[in-house]
């Protein structure tokens, strides 16, 4: 079922799709209707009443455009904007065409009735654009039908025909408007969902558009007020109290979309606390959960301004540093290590030494596409760093993998003999 607006918020051939399941369902709800005013008139046959055969045409007609249409859509499985606006026209033809047989002139008004129906159908599940077309369509089909009342001599008199288009028209319209604008609220706070489902809870709904407040406004001020807590709970790390692997990623995509605009560097630094296994079975898993707390504590105190801290895995941490080159992130990640080597971790009660091992990689951003590079470079840093000894910083340089891809190949050959 299409929602507010959709065509503008969702891809076209999805907009079409939503649309296929409407038109179906309607269509058979149409179909149902005109049987009923069918059997209105077979009842007034029976009781002596004349229908004029144009009539049955009429229903038939109607009933067979909208069984055309469901084959089209159910062998398409889409619905063109065309196939739509013929379902709403033909809606319009039809309530004229039958007030216009069965009804007295002097009752014709009742058909604004209907009209106001297909007027709420087609803004609730096509939009604002096709209502005010169909609006356009009921006004001037009411218009003619009354001009022809008035050539077969019904005593109608315009001023009270043009006062209760008038009064129609005024209605539909603040209808249309007021309607619109409340679809067009919701989608926001749809789309706001939509982005924190994501893990995006940069977005605000924006309380100042909403010159009347009502129950959706209630609703945006309920967001904006849990929307800090909900992005503490989705992306970050309960334990060590830094960014997650979904925060990082989030951070990661907006620092490299700024630097890929101004051309600026940006580093990543991956660490590992050293023999951390270690750890959890000499002191036991609570004692590990301690130094992880402490590690992340100490990250974000050694962090800069406008660095990230996440911790991406087990023991497993990065930085992102914005605006950074290898020389400043050499220096932040030098800096962390002395910091972890001088730290005396209550976890596991200043026993053994907690070092970490470090690799890095700075690089200009020439586009978005750089994300996945930095990652597997910050890694092969952070690899060479540990193969080298521990307790050390990396940099990733253009022959740092050849050399740890190579020892690494030495290792499994040896493990294979």
């Amino acid at each position: 079922m299409p929602r507010a607006h959709s065509s503008q918020h969702i891809p076209s051939h999805t907009a079409e799709q939503s649309n296929a399941e409407v038109l179906l369902w309607q269509s058979r709800l149409r179909v149902g209707f005109a049987l009923f005013v069918m059997s209105i008139g077979v009842a007034l046959l029976i009781e002596g009443a004349a229908l004029p055969l144009f009539g049955i045409v009429t229903v038939f007609c109607y009933i067979a455009l909208h069984v055309a249409l469901s084959v089209g859509v159910r062998r398409t499985a889409v619905a063109k904007e065309w196939m739509v606006a013929t379902s709403v026209m033909a809606d319009v033809l039809f309530v004229f065409g039958i007030t216009y047989l069965v009804v007295p002139p002097e009752y014709y008004d009742r058909a604004l009735l209907l009209g106001f129906a297909i007027l709420h159908l087609t803004e609730f599940y096509y939009g604002r654009s096709l209502a005010w077309s169909a609006l356009a369509a009921l006004m001037l089909g009411y218009v003619a039908m009354i001009l022809k009342a008035k050539d077969d001599g019904a005593p109608l008199l315009w001023s009270q025909e043009l006062w209760s288009l008038t009064v129609f028209a005024l209605t539909a319209g603040s209808f249309i408007l007021h309607y619109g604008n409340f679809k067009w609220r919701l989608a926001r706070l749809v789309s706001l969902f939509e982005r924190a489902e994501e893990g995006d809870f940069s977005g605000e709904y924006d309380l100042s558009a909403d010159t009347h407040p009502d129950g959706i406004t209630h609703v945006g001020r309920a967001y904006n007020r849990v929307r800090s807590q909900l992005a503490n709970l989705v992306l970050t790390d309960a334990l060590s109290g830094c960014l997650n692997r979904r925060g990082l990623e989030q951070q990661l995509s907006r620092e490299i979309s700024r630097a890929a605009r101004s051309g600026q560097e940006l580093a990543l630094i991956a660490l590992d606390v050293d023999y951390f296994k270690q750890i959890n079975d000499t002191f036991g898993h609570l004692a590990g959960d301690a130094v992880i707390q402490e590690v992340g504590e100490l990250l974000r105190t050694v962090a800069r301004t406008g660095d990230v801290v996440a911790r991406t895995g087990g023991d497993e941490f990065m930085l992102l540093l914005p605006n950074t080159n290898a020389a400043g992130a050499f220096r932040v990640a030098t800096r962390i290590r002395e910091e972890v080597r001088k730290q005396r971790f209550q976890g596991v009660s200043g026993r053994v030494p907690v070092t970490v091992s470090i690799g890095l990689v700075s690089d200009r951003v020439p586009d978005e596409n750089i994300i996945q590079d930095l990652h597997s470079r910050a890694d092969e840093a952070l690899y060479a760093a540990k193969d080298g000894g521990r307790d050390r910083v990396s940099i990733w340089t253009p022959n740092l993998r050849a050399i740890a891809v190579t020892r690494a190949g030495q290792q499994l050959l040896a493990a294979s003999r």
